[in-house]
């Protein structure tokens, strides 16, 4: 069985918002290692989270320029994953229906409730 994880929030600079244990997101993970400088050393490994909605819009919209490595790796990256099945799309659209639901058809308040009119300091005493 999965460890339940931690509150995140969305590293799209887009949302920002938080992305509760229970919610569906798209997971990176980044390190470094380094190459041809005598004994191999790794960094230690980082998580990303992106919501599902972010992550559609990430390679939906333009490609990161030719000069921006990381960028451009990590577009191609999401771009897999996004692409080649439509659960992340799914996942999207259902959450995009949830907001709609509380947005647009919240309850209602409930019946107000009726004051009397003040009295006024003559008729009070």
């Amino acid at each position: 069985m999965s460890r339940m994880r931690q509150l995140q929030v969305c590293c799209s600079s887009i949302c920002l918002r938080e992305i509760q244990p229970n919610e569906s997101a798209v997971e990176i993970r980044c390190f470094a290692r380094t190459h041809g400088m005598g004994k191999r050393r790794t960094s230690k490994s980082e998580q990303l989270f992106l919501c599902p909605q972010c992550a559609n819009r990430t390679v939906s919209g333009k490609e990161p320029s030719k000069t921006a490595p990381f960028d451009m790796a990590i577009f191609k990256i999401l771009l897999d994953l996004v692409g080649a099945q439509p659960d992340v799309a799914h996942e999207a659209w259902k959450q995009l229906q949830e907001k709609r639901q509380t947005i647009l058809y919240a309850p209602a308040l409930g019946e107000g409730e009726i004051l009397p009119p003040q009295k006024r300091l003559k008729e009070a005493s």
